[in-house]
């Protein structure tokens, strides 16, 4: 330090300094001069420091001879700096950097300490060094690898409780390069090269029997690749899940196609030993009538364990085995010969998959009831309609015989019959006649099934149009008005829905001609849900509300009408509409009819070209 003299403004600096400062004396090391802030620090008047030497007020263990020494080596290197814990006025533990410096003082060698004070610095460091060590062990905990990576692929830095899945200790891979390390990993290989390019990368990879998903991010510094900071995570346990979830989500699709108990056992065993991978995968069914357990399906070693008397038989060889509840079907057990406690991920997994088949099992039986009911329906439909068919037929000679010797008695003995008795022949010829009708229709009636067509997309408007040209002269006749809407297009049996419209039609035009007035016939349609709801309204007598549900039945007849008819009209519309999974009703009324019945609309189907 330069020579400053002692002059006013030297003293003035001096004394008004905030920092503490002492001049020793070079040679003695004693002490020539302090400013008030260096008493008040070390607890002294400032005439009591002058003369004495630094062990005086050094803290403890620092003896003068150490001073002294510091005080010889900044003399010959020109300075020094030394660190001092002390003990401020409030008895709390301050830190003092003392920097000693050689000067020239009014051409005296002189050595000046300036004293800092820097207790909050070092609380500073004592928190980063602390918090430093927390994050090490945050990290060193941590159920990942953490790693960094040099721009040589040269690992510098590993830690994490993951690298124990590894077979790893911290540390462990410094100084390796992860193209040595990883060599017959590819794709380990090449994401830490594309991180090496500068790209960030996160990948799912299998190293060995285990699956991490990494993340490789690059730092730059000045444009440069300085590291790569990667985290590596064990998802092993959760890719098996995931798996485990799969086969289990598989397991259900194809019990939706399964036809018996048997076919269900097979599935829901051979997914249990599957997700599980336990050896010993069965499934025992109810019967309820001997209260007892039957085995029903079982897979690998499992098939002939399966052949006893119930899975609880001393006889079976197993160290583990859990039985899961099937409701009131059976129980589902899954077993090893090894102690193997099941963890809670597979308990929950089988508990989903017993619940599963026991609505599979449900679902069987329900099935297998209603094709048991509808093998028997359809046996019971077919031997009606042979009766009907049979009958019917057969009563056609009988009637044609006795209308034909009606007609012999007619003109053999007409002229000799009174009138009485020829009144008695045309009441016979006219009951042949309506039992011929009625035989004709119970044939029409049991033809709905028998000689129907398919279904097919089915214009509505053509088939009411087709209708309405075949009944023109009745129409004409009765001088009718029919007004229609439009229709949407239907699936269905064409010929059978235009036989529909026909009946309808000839029992609106029948029953308000009947009535004497001039037929009104509106035919309109609708379509919603799928569903195309046809209504066809005249202006005849109605129909009265009693008698909204007896017009469908065989050979009823909505009240007395003195129109020609059977009565079976309306049965065949109901048997044609149900046929095509729709429905037919009349609302009642007491001012003209109203009849209306559902098609399913025709949906269109794309197809490519």
């Amino acid at each position: 330090m330069a020579s400053t003299g002692d002059t006013p403004l030297y003293r003035d600096i001096f004394e008004v300094a905030p920092d503490p400062i002492i001049v020793h004396d070079a040679e003695t090391g004693a002490v020539v001069r302090s400013n008030p802030a260096a008493a008040e620090l070390l607890g002294f008047d400032r005439e009591e420091l002058v003369g004495t030497h630094v062990g005086a007020f050094s803290p403890p263990g620092y003896t003068t001879e150490d001073a002294n020494r510091l005080i010889q080596e900044a003399v010959s290197d020109g300075s020094k700096t030394v660190e001092w814990a002390v003990r401020n006025s409030d008895g709390a533990q301050q830190w003092i950097e003392v920097t000693l410096e050689r000067a020239e003082i009014d051409d005296e060698s002189r050595v000046v300490a300036f004293f800092h004070d820097i207790t909050d610095q070092k609380e500073r460091n004592r928190a980063r060094l602390e918090r430093n060590e927390q994050l090490t062990t945050l990290i060193d905990n941590l159920p990942v690898v953490v790693f960094t990576i040099d721009s040589d692929g040269v690992f510098t830095h590993s830690a994490g409780k993951g690298l124990a899945s590894l077979g790893l200790e911290p540390g462990e891979l410094e100084g390796v390069s992860v193209f040595e390390a990883y060599a017959d990993y590819p794709d380990v290989i090449e994401a830490v090269e594309t991180a090496l390019d500068g790209e960030e990368v996160r990948v799912t990879q299998d190293v060995g029997e285990l699956v991490f998903e990494t993340w490789y991010r690059p730092l730059f510094d000045d444009s440069e690749l300085s590291q790569i900071v990667g985290v590596s995570r064990d998802i092993t346990d959760l890719k098996r899940h995931e798996e485990r979830v799969e086969a289990l989500s598989d397991a259900t699709n194809e019990l939706l196609y399964s036809r018996s108990e048997g076919a269900v056992a097979e599935t829901v065993t051979g997914i249990a030993k599957r997700i599980i991978e336990r050896p010993f995968a069965a499934m025992w069914s109810y019967d309820e009538s001997d209260d007892t357990l039957y085995p029903i399906g079982a897979t690998g070693p499992a098939t002939e364990l399966a052949d006893v008397d119930g899975p609880s038989s001393p006889e079976t060889p197993l160290q583990t085995l859990l039985c899961l509840p099937l409701d009131d079907h059976g129980m589902l057990c899954i077993g090893s010969s090894k102690q193997e406690p099941f963890d809670s991920d597979e308990r929950f997994l089988l508990e989903i998959l017993a619940s599963t088949a026991a609505a599979a099992l449900d679902r069987v039986e329900r099935e297998t009831k209603l094709k048991a009911k509808q093998t028997e329906l359809e046996r019971s439909n077919e031997a009606l309609q042979q009766f009907a068919y049979i009958a019917s037929h057969d009563l056609q000679e009988p009637l044609r015989m006795v209308s034909s010797y009606v007609d012999l008695l007619e003109s053999e003995y007409g002229d000799e019959l009174d009138g009485e008795a020829a009144e008695y022949m045309a009441f016979a010829v006219d009951g042949a006649n309506r039992m011929q009708e009625m035989v004709d229709a119970l044939l029409r009636y049991s033809r709905v099934e028998t000689q129907a067509g398919e279904f097919e997309r089915t214009e509505s408007d053509a088939v009411v149009s087709e209708t309405l040209d075949s009944l023109r002269m009745r129409i004409d006749e009765v001088d009718a008005t029919v007004s229609t809407g439009s229709f949407s297009a239907v699936r269905a049996d064409p010929n059978q829905l235009g036989q529909v419209f026909q009946n309808l039609l000839e029992n609106a035009l029948d029953y308000t001609d009947e009535a004497g007035v001039d037929p009104r016939i509106e035919i309109d349609a609708t379509e919603a849900d799928g569903v195309v709801e046809f209504r066809i309204t005249d202006n005849g007598p109605g129909i009265p509300d009693d008698k909204v549900e007896d017009i469908f039945e065989i050979f009823k007849r909505g009240g007395a009408h003195d129109t020609d008819g059977t009565g079976i009209g309306l049965a065949v519309c109901q048997r044609i509409v149900q046929r095509h999974d729709g429905r037919i009703w009349a609302e009642p009324s007491e001012t003209g009819a109203t009849f209306r019945f559902t098609i399913p609309a025709a949906t269109e189907v794309a197809t490519d070209e």
